[in-house]
């Protein structure tokens, strides 16, 4: 007994040893003796049975299902390719037949871009013609990785995929877009960091369609193509990917309808069928070991010459080891067995096709195989880091073919107009809104009265081509109408042109009228959020073009560009962060309207440079009327500090105007006569200079019995000598804000010390604008907001924008007697004619992230240096530490426990909170910017809850735990 098992033993040995490890199904040393074991123990129908992959669909009902298991159970097939349509569905029926087979099933699928090819609601990367268009090819890897995850999460084991068929054909309706372009060699490399993702995670690639689909204009699901080529085009084009595949370990090969007359005289006999192509070619001179497999076997590429089950029996004969989509297994079965017996077929041949079939299950680890879990499958599949991968393709595949005079990237954007026209029938939104985060842009709609002679006034006009995204199949030209119009603009205007489409559209598009060209590849989502991106400079363009159009726009044109350090927007898994973590926010805020802490409210957080949550919850007021937009406007209080007045302080510095040292009474002479004549601006934006934190000016103008405001101060309408709009029908005497100043000189100082106070701001505002002699809300409009392309930031926003896209504040029952809506909640604000150095600014969290980002990189935004390095770090670091003040200049700071912020900041950190429920923050450690706003104080003031739960701070702290 024990001489018999040493035999037993050394005999495996020997198996093991003799296994070819180069094989491209090779696994492991054990995987010889258990496919030897298999294959020994299955008797001839069996081992047939083990040829045939038949059709499941996941949304056909019982009757689909039962004659499926009848076909596992009666003919033993060997696998099954799943078409549509439900993943969970899916996931059950595949656990339950490989409960009934004896050999475990292989299980194949079409998902060329991810399982959304064939699944509902899953996860769907780009075509190959926008992943072709990649510079280098490591996202592609990355993206076989996932598809492979995805696969073996709803049990599947093969993919038919990469397409590698070059496509230099443009009138191609079946390939197209699904192939990696027109160029062998940018198809061959793509096609193999497609195939390494998918099989270094132990899945099956499956190269398509040999001898190769791109040169044609029929479908071969409709007809059997015609492949006109001599034998050396092919070896130079169609051939070139898979020889390129096979000597880098493809594992498997699938083999279309064609009719190719070089490779198969027989004009009749499909490429599926041909020996000389199958077994000649593909097996022999271009030794390919992995598996073959044919295309569907229901296609009338091969159906409409010959009959079900003979095409089973010729294919196989022709060399072809799985018969996929099988019309008639039972007769296939049969014929086979039948040429086995009478010779005509060597058992050897049949020997080698199941024991390469029963390789590939042992690769994908069917030796072991285990029931699909169903828990989260869902979630598994929409996961985050595929939608960031995503995103990252499309925006380094988008290529810039034409860009006169480097008009790209849009750098100056003071002063410029912009418009926007979208055409075609695709989606167009998301482009239209990613262009409004950088600039605001006029929605052109031709339909309502605009002309082309309208579009004279704009500096820049945005026309976007917008084709169908739901299927790569979809016509890809550009209608006439939407040609004239482009040419006819572009005859009048600078026109910046993006094709949300297949490069094919510039076939027939007269390209010389636009300044610059884009293609995106596909209208997707992801591509109208980059597009704007790379026109602003967030990012550069990398892409290049994957096939040729005509003798400017060939294979490889690129025209790349520098970044202008703008704010751009991503996936948080791009960035070190997680999504799952940073949604965590949601909880939050949806608890603070819960409890009624605020109405509704916008949070931002970006991460280096990259906006990566951008949420608006909630309503303008409690009735739920107006929904918070991101493009909706708060009273962001305080935080004009750090946004209005302190930044012309910091460019004064910068230009050596302002001595932050010198004694006040030297900026304004009338502090000579005050106890304030000898403070510094260090004391003052420190908040150490001992002034009153504030006073209510407003008191005194208000009747002393009922509180009204006394017609001496106010006017219901304006007229001369009361033109200072305090609110809605409410007008202030001009000289009062002369009183005002007064007040403030008079109020007694206290010692210096940390004693948070509005006061100097109002002294700052009156320097700023006697030293250059201009309203302190132009002075920031032009030099900071403009340039910036903060168009959503003003003061006195009811000049600018209507009043249902600003938040209100408070019902102001105390001075007012109303909702203020559209004017400063601050009454000293207010009573400055909303312009103040303390408050006034209206903003959304879009554009107060931009200026935070701008301090963030030292003072460079977009192109432009606003600041030195050396004026920003010395306004954002600690100025009286030692005296227990946690101020920078301007900026506040946390102290631990003590600031607006989250203790878990940095002492490098820096921002400002606002009266209204504000708060805008940025980290240099973690190059992080925090922005919320919300108008807590609706309808009244007196409702702290925001504070008193630490909403902000708890938001905060969520997205230090979101980093990575």
């Amino acid at each position: 007994m024990k001489k018999h098992i040493l035999f037993l033993i050394s005999m495996l040995y020997v198996a093991v040893q003799a296994q070819d490890n180069t094989h491209p199904l090779y696994k492991d040393a054990r995987q010889a003796a258990w496919v030897d074991s298999v294959y020994n123990s299955m008797s001839m129908d069996q081992k047939i049975g083990q040829l045939f992959m038949m059709a499941a669909y996941s949304n056909k009902g019982a009757s689909h299902k039962e004659e499926l298991k009848r076909l596992i159970q009666e003919e033993e097939i060997g696998g099954m390719i799943f078409m549509q349509d439900d993943a969970q569905v899916q996931v059950e029926m595949i656990n339950e037949f490989q409960s009934l087979s004896k050999v475990p099933l292989l299980i194949g699928m079409d998902a060329e871009w991810d399982l959304s090819m064939r699944l509902k609601n899953t996860n769907k990367f780009p075509w190959a013609m926008t992943t072709a268009a990649l510079a280098e090819n490591d996202l592609i890897t990355q993206m076989g990785t996932k598809v492979s995850d995805h696969l073996k999460r709803v049990g599947a084991h093969f993919n038919f995929a990469p397409v590698v068929d070059v496509n230099v054909n443009p009138k191609n309706p079946i390939i197209g877009n699904r192939a990696f372009g027109a160029d062998p060699v940018n198809v061959s490399e793509k096609g193999f960091a497609y195939m390494n993702g998918m099989q270094k995670n132990g899945i099956l690639a499956s190269a398509k369609h040999f001898p190769g689909h791109g040169d044609t204009d029929k479908d071969s699901h409709k007809t059997l193509p015609l492949i006109g080529h001599d034998r050396q085009r092919l070896d130079s084009i169609e051939l070139y990917p898979y020889r390129y595949l096979i000597d880098r370990g493809l594992t498997s090969i699938m083999v279309a309808h064609l009719n190719v007359p070089s490779l198969e005289p027989n004009a009749n006999l499909p490429s599926s069928l041909s020996k000389k192509i199958v077994t000649e070619l593909l097996k022999e001179k271009l030794g390919f070991k992995g598996l073959i497999i044919t295309d569907a076997l229901n296609m009338s590429g091969v159906t409409n010459s010959y009959p079900n089950g003979l095409t089973d029996y010729m294919a196989f004969e022709a060399g072809n080891d799985i018969l996929l989509f099988s019309q008639a297994v039972k007769v296939g079965k049969e014929k086979i067995r039948a040429g086995i017996e009478s010779g005509d077929i060597p058992e050897s041949r049949l020997e080698e096709s199941v024991k390469k079939i029963l390789m590939s299950k042992y690769f994908v680890g069917l030796n072991k195989f285990k029931p699909i879990p169903t828990k989260n499958l869902m979630a598994d599949l929409n996961d985050a880091e595929s939608k960031a991968l995503t995103q990252k393709i499309f925006e380094k595949s988008a290529t810039l073919l034409k860009n006169e005079k480097s008009i790209l990237p849009i750098v100056d954007i003071k002063g410029k107009k912009f418009a926007w026209l979208g055409l075609e029938e695709g989606d167009k939104e998301d482009y239209y809104q990613y262009l409004r985060k950088y600039v605001e842009v006029d929605k052109i709609d031709l339909n309502k009265g605009f002309t082309v002679n309208d579009l004279d006034k704009y500096d820049y006009v945005f026309i976007s081509v917008h084709k169908s995204n739901e299927t790569p199949y979809k016509s890809y030209v550009i209608s006439q109408n939407s040609r004239d119009l482009i040419r006819r603009i572009g005859m009048k205007s600078k026109v910046i042109l993006s094709v949300f489409g297949s490069p094919y559209a510039l076939l027939n598009l007269d390209d010389h009228t636009s300044n610059a060209t884009i293609v995106a590849y596909q209208n997707h989502e992801d591509a109208m959020k980059a597009v704007p991106q790379l026109i602003f400079g967030a990012i550069p363009f990398k892409g290049k073009l994957p096939v040729t159009i005509n003798k400017d726009y060939h294979y490889g044109s690129c025209l790349e560009t520098e970044t202008t350090q703008r704010l751009g927007y991503s996936a948080p898994e791009n960035v070190g962060m997680s999504s799952a973590k940073l949604d965590r926010i949601d909880e939050i805020a949806n608890w603070a309207m819960q409890i009624q802490a605020t109405p509704g409210m916008q949070i931002i957080v970006a991460k280096n440079g990259k906006v990566v949550y951008d949420k608006s919850f909630g309503y303008f007021t409690y009735d739920k009327k107006k929904k918070v937009e991101w493009d909706d406007l708060y009273d962001v209080a305080s935080i004009t500090k750090v946004v209005g007045a302190l930044p012309l302080i910091m460019d004064q510095v910068d230009q050596k105007k302002f001595n932050l040292d010198e004694p006040l009474r030297n900026l304004i002479p009338r502090a000579i006569f005050s106890d304030k004549s000898n403070v510094t601006p260090r004391e003052i934006l420190a908040h150490q200079a001992g002034f009153y934190p504030w006073i209510p000016f407003y008191k005194e103008t208000l009747d002393s019995v009922n509180y009204t405001p006394l017609p001496t101060y106010y006017s219901s309408t304006p007229k001369a000598g009361y033109e200072i709009p305090v609110a809605n029908n409410m007008f202030m005497l001009n000289s009062y804000k002369d009183s005002m100043m007064n007040k403030i000189f008079l109020k007694e100082s206290v010692p210096k010390r940390y004693r948070y106070s509005d006061l100097g701001y109002y002294l700052f505002k009156d320097y700023l604008e006697r030293s250059k002699y201009q309203p302190l809300d132009i002075q920031v409009k032009n030099q900071f907001y403009a340039p910036l392309g903060m168009s959503f930031t003003t003061y006195n926003p009811l000049n600018e924008f209507p009043k249902d896209k600003i938040v209100p504040t408070e019902n102001d029952q105390i001075f007012r007697k109303q909702l203020i809506h559209g004017y400063v909640h601050d009454q000293g604000a207010a009573m400055m004619g909303g312009v103040a150095g303390h408050a006034g600014i209206f903003s959304n969290a879009n554009d107060l992230a931009k200026m935070m980002q701008m301090f963030l990189n030292d003072g460079l935004y977009g192109g432009k240096r606003y600041f030195s390095k050396e004026v920003i770090r010395e306004f954002t670091k600690y100025q009286y530490r030692a005296q227990s003040n946690r101020r920078g200049l301007g900026f506040d700071k946390q102290f631990g426990n003590k600031g607006p912020a989250c203790p878990c900041v940095s002492s490098s950190s820096f921002g400002h909170s606002g009266f209204t429920g504000t708060l805008a923050w940025a980290d240099p450690d973690k190059d992080l910017v925090y922005i919320f706003l919300s108008n807590r104080v609706y309808p009244s003031a007196e409702n702290r809850k925001l504070i008193q739960h630490d909403i902000r701070e708890k938001i905060h702290q969520r997205i230090y735990d979101a980093i990575n």
